[in-house]
């Protein structure tokens, strides 16, 4: 309402300067609650340099080969520019990483822009994270975190939101971070067994004193050093993510704010597309433009041949509950332009053929082809899941009619749209200067 307000005073004040396409706006606007986002809150300085430190650590893999930043590389819009991650294991960054008998990950990189918000309860593309900012319960592949009494709660105190509990699972993995061999974390059979390791790594190891001396300085309360665990890593890593990605000065937000200039007349019809005949707004909807809630999108499903993800069927592995059979987390939109590709398989190399596949869903799935651009990347053959009965589903389970049916948009919408997504929901410091995403000095 306040944004509506503000929207209504500046067209009033600014007479014939606000035009046409302003005031459908502004209704449209009204009708969907649309809100700009304001910048998430920051951590104390001393905890944001923890995570910096942690965030491109080799020390968090079992082989010391992999990172955070290279499944989320902050050149690469803290994802990492490939359709399926390459893991432990894997050499290079971005499209010149080589798999070198590491695993392909199943699921595309998300990316972890504007993340640093309490409203974001679920993580992962399954939801298998959650927090409940009003109870602090959490829910995790790990039961020892999980509910109201946790048995590892000297740990869940600190992992505050659901960024915090999502980012300390990737350490547990084998195909992400912990590796299949030849190191003492690798055998290990349990994630608590891991994390206590990775902690002995941090404050026992060759960096001892430098990780001590970060730790005190973020967790003063900490008086022990043996008292440091995986939550404040959880917790630092968190913080950092928060504070460095977070991008929400766009002409999108200045425009809700008051300023009919911020956005120019194409970014304003595609605006108007995203709010009508696209239907973008079902689903992507909020201060975030997202609702976070799980679709079936009708995504083509691409793995390596042989793997059981060929039937990946999403939130459904999770809960066990019919209605959730391939849905994924809907994605937030603000500063898209940076995340290709995109889509749980990261199918879709541009944004342009994301506009293409919810135009005509069928289509696309019929229509779909690995390209010899994809399986480049890879040393394992990529796959697309041609099963006619698992399609049919993921077609007919489509929660948006008009999706089944066709958008039919004409070509300026398709247009504008995409000049939208582009550059209207794109911080302004991303236009200015290419290296906005490298980590800031702290």
């Amino acid at each position: 309402m306040k944004t509506i307000i503000l929207l209504s005073l500046v067209f009033m004040a600014m007479g014939t300067q606000a035009t046409s396409i302003d005031e459908q706006l502004k209704a449209l606007i009204e009708t969907n609650n649309l809100q700009p986002l304001n910048k998430a809150p920051r951590a104390k300085i001393e905890i944001i340099r923890l995570g910096q430190r942690l965030f491109s650590d080799r020390k968090l893999s079992g082989n010391r080969d992999i990172t955070c930043m290279h499944c989320h590389h902050p050149a690469l819009g803290t994802s990492d520019n490939l359709p399926l991650p390459i893991g432990a294991g894997g050499e290079g960054l971005g499209q010149n990483r080589r798999q070198l008998g590491a695993k392909i990950i199943p699921r595309n990189s998300p990316a972890l822009i504007n993340l640093g918000y309490t409203e974001i309860t679920d993580m992962f593309w399954d939801g298998r994270v959650s927090h409940d900012p009003k109870t602090g319960e959490l829910q995790t592949p790990e039961p020892a975190l999980n509910g109201k009494n946790p048995k590892a709660s000297h740990i869940t105190k600190y992992l505050t939101s659901s960024l915090a509990a999502q980012v300390i699972f990737p350490i547990t993995s084998k195909e992400e971070m912990r590796g299949f061999e030849n190191n003492e974390l690798a055998s290990l059979n349990s994630n608590l067994e891991i994390w206590n390791k990775v902690m002995h790594r941090l404050i026992n190891g060759e960096q001892a004193t430098f990780y001590q001396d970060l730790f005190s300085k973020a967790f003063p309360e900490i008086k022990n050093h043996k008292d440091f665990n995986i939550g404040h890593v959880g917790n630092a890593l968190a913080a950092f993510i928060s504070y460095n990605f977070n991008l929400v000065n766009t002409p999108y937000d200045r425009y809700l704010r008051g300023d009919v200039h911020a956005m120019n007349e194409p970014e304003k019809k595609g605006l108007k597309v995203f709010l009508t005949r696209g239907k973008c707004v079902n689903c992507h909807a909020g201060k975030h433009l997202s609702n976070f809630e799980y679709k079936t999108t009708g995504t083509p499903q691409i793995a390596v041949l042989g793997s059981d993800k060929i039937d990946d069927r999403g939130r459904f592995d999770v809960t066990g509950v019919k209605r959730d059979l391939y849905k994924f987390r809907t994605p937030p939109l603000r500063n898209i332009v940076l995340t290709a590709p995109y889509m749980h398989t990261g199918v879709f190399k541009d944004l342009t053929g994301v506009i293409e596949h919810y135009d005509n869903v069928k289509k696309s799935m019929r229509e779909f082809k690995v390209t010899d651009e994809i399986q480049s990347l890879y040393d394992e053959k990529i796959v697309l899941d041609t099963d006619a009965k698992r399609n049919k589903l993921r077609f007919q389970l489509m929660s948006i009619g008009e999706l089944r049916k066709g958008l039919k948009l004409t070509k300026s919408e398709k247009d504008n749209l995409l000049i939208f997504l582009r550059d209207a929901l794109s911080d302004d410091r991303i236009k200015s200067n290419s290296e906005i995403l490298s980590q800031e000095k702290l």
